[in-house]
């Protein structure tokens, strides 16, 4: 898992957009999963401290829902981009 060159592949002009559409919809439908699955616990934290509750809810929510798609984006990369551009950053990046 190298997210650096993960970030940088999806920063790269030379990768085709297909490949970060793929990615990044990856990530969002993940992010969605996760908090389907976390509705039923939210809504207790939420009812038994309501006014911290909301704010974190809505503060925590909004940093998932931008900042998890480029996390799984970033780890995906390396695996959909292609070969030969991987390559290229790896030896430019001293082989990491």
């Amino acid at each position: 898992m190298n997210t650096p060159l993960g970030y940088a592949l999806l920063r790269d002009r030379r990768v085709s957009l297909r490949p970060k559409l793929v990615a990044l919809g990856t990530g969002v439908a993940a992010v969605a999963l996760i908090e389907l699955l976390q509705i039923p616990l939210e809504s207790v934290f939420a009812f038994l401290v309501p006014v911290a509750g909301a704010a974190g809810d809505v503060a925590l929510d909004g940093a998932e829902a931008v900042i998890g798609p480029v996390v799984i984006a970033t780890i995906l990369m390396p695996h959909l981009a292609p070969a030969e551009i991987v390559q290229q950053l790896r030896a430019e990046r001293g082989g990491a």
